[in-house]
């Protein structure tokens, strides 16, 4: 049990140091009794450690000590804009699109994910507000400690502003200012006069096709989801137990309704993120698509699914008001598919927003007399 929590412990070190504590520790626990201590004051000392060492040494964190608080900083915005952009798809969609006239266990399913969704972005908020405290905390200037600052308080307030009930309607709006008060003033934490030492890599062919295909085959099914739910789907959901041709007949006749801008703006929707989509797909298997990581592939192809979900609202908005004025209804979407949707395109948004904060960095492992001393 001694030996698990030291373990466990030395997992909260930085890379260098794990093994050369662990070692210490296992030392002192061996030798505890014969000193007349107990093996417990070890594993106290060792979490006094783990709390009190200094990361940002280089030879602890493998990396020069103004890095740290611009690599912290990356990953901390990341994860707040995940955040960000889950919480604001929560607000613009009131909470979460609802399937209209479904089963009652779709319904409750429906809102069960995005409970879970909205529980997730604030656990990334969580952490993302901790990597900030972390990188304000080894920052060298005091301008970058404020724009931490601002940073971190900026999305509480509009956490607090979306999700708090009768808050007045300027929190929100006022945590959108401290937030862009802290990106303005965070260039100097992030952008700095030196460069961030990033891992150079150069993928294989065999590591690149597999993200772009996937990518590719996530943005062929939201294309054609999209479209059937656009056409079909949604209207029936919008007025069930009428037939679809009864549906665009009285649409016609009541409002004036035309079907043809509706499938132009379609088509123009589906080729505007098909083919960036399948030009991407094609360089990653070229030869010349070097450059294009299995990481760098996957932010494309997220925020590209993610930009094409949100885009479907415009295409659709003509029909969408059309229904509303003919049988009157909600303007919004109604169906299962245009709920799991929206989800998807909160979620490809921010996994796009913590993969571009999560660079890969170069670990430079420091020199033995630097390790000893």
């Amino acid at each position: 049990m001694i030996d698990l929590l030291l373990r466990l412990l030395a997992r909260l070190l930085p890379p260098l140091a794990r093994e050369r504590y662990l070692e210490e520790w296992r030392a002192d626990a061996a030798g505890a009794a014969e000193a007349g201590l107990p093996r417990r004051d070890v594993v106290l000392g060792a979490l006094v450690l783990s709390a009190t060492l200094d990361r940002a040494l280089p030879a602890h964190s493998g990396e020069p000590r103004f890095l740290r608080p611009r690599r912290l900083a990356r990953r901390g915005l990341g994860l707040l804009t995940a955040t960000s952009v889950v919480l604001i798809g929560f607000s613009l969609t009131a909470g979460g699109i609802v399937p209209e006239n479904a089963p009652e266990g779709v319904v409750a399913a429906t809102r069960a994910v995005g409970g879970l969704v909205v529980a997730l972005a604030l656990l990334a908020g969580v952490v993302g507000v901790a990597h900030l405290i972390g990188a304000a905390r080894s920052a060298e200037t005091r301008t970058a400690r404020v724009s931490l600052l601002l940073a971190v308080v900026g999305p509480l307030t509009v956490v607090l502003g979306t999700l708090l009930p009768g808050a007045p309607w300027w929190l929100t709006l006022l945590g959108f200012v401290i937030v862009l008060a802290g990106l303005a003033t965070g260039l100097a934490v992030i952008g700095g006069t030196r460069p961030v030492a990033l891992e150079h890599r150069v993928p294989t062919r065999r590591q690149r096709v597999p993200v772009a295909v996937a990518g590719a085959a996530l943005m062929l099914a939201v294309i054609v989801l999209g479209s059937i739910d656009l056409l079909v789907w949604n209207p029936l959901a919008k007025v069930p137990g009428t037939e679809l041709s009864t549906i665009y007949a009285l649409m016609a006749e009541r409002d004036g309704f035309s079907l043809q801008p509706t499938l132009v703006a379609l088509v123009v929707w589906v080729v505007f993120w098909t083919v960036p989509t399948l030009l991407i797909t094609a360089l990653a298997v070229h030869r010349a698509g070097g450059p294009l990581t299995p990481r760098r592939l996957a932010i494309a192809m997220l925020a590209l699914v993610g930009a094409a979900i949100f885009c479907r609202f415009f295409t659709g908005f003509g029909i969408g008001m059309s229904i509303a004025d003919t049988f009157y209804t909600s303007g919004g979407d109604g169906s299962v598919v245009s709920a799991a949707l929206a989800i998807v395109g909160q979620l490809s948004f921010a996994a796009a927003a913590i993969l571009l904060g999560w660079a890969p960095r170069v670990v430079v492992r420091p020199a033995e007399s630097a390790v000893a001393a």
